[in-house]
């Protein structure tokens, strides 16, 4: 679900069952964005300097809504916009983030799979499938600026 990620074609992301043979998309759909975060963080220095501003160091909590009904909660902590950390938590988990961003699995795996994934994620927060709540004052105006579309001005 982060901008800059590359476009995972190790064919062992495209298919609808989990890598580890459980048949679970929600495992399938952890393994690609944690997948698609390491070549975020091999690139992060190409992420404007704004975006870096949104991610800085938190505590992130990811909630996705799958197409099969059920949710997959995955958690990331950032260090400097890079990610240090990311696991895939159960319901029952009880994080306490500074950000908490959701969105829908066809929203996610569309961001990932863009040949512009950063233009995604922008159209993504401007229509609401991609939601962010808990930003500080920073982090709610270079959100506002997303959404009315003026990301470009300070990207």
């Amino acid at each position: 679900m982060m901008p800059l990620t590359a476009v995972a074609e190790d064919s062992t992301y495209g298919n609808s069952t989990s890598p580890d043979g459980t048949g679970d998309p929600g495992s399938e759909l952890f393994e690609l964005i944690n997948y698609n975060i390491g070549i975020y963080n091999q690139n992060l220095n190409l992420a404007p300097g704004v975006f870096k501003s949104l991610l800085g160091d938190e505590q992130i909590l990811f909630t996705i809504t799958l197409e099969n009904g059920g949710e997959l909660y995955a958690w990331g902590i950032t260090e400097d916009a890079e990610f240090v950390e990311f696991e895939k938590l159960d319901a029952s988990s009880d994080p306490e983030p500074s950000l908490t961003v959701r969105s829908d699995e066809s929203t996610v795996r569309s961001i990932i799979e863009s040949s512009s994934p950063l233009q995604k994620f922008n159209e993504a927060l401007e229509s609401g499938k991609v939601t962010v709540e808990g930003a500080g004052l920073l982090q709610g105006l270079i959100l506002w600026a997303i959404k009315s579309g003026l990301a470009g001005l300070f990207m």
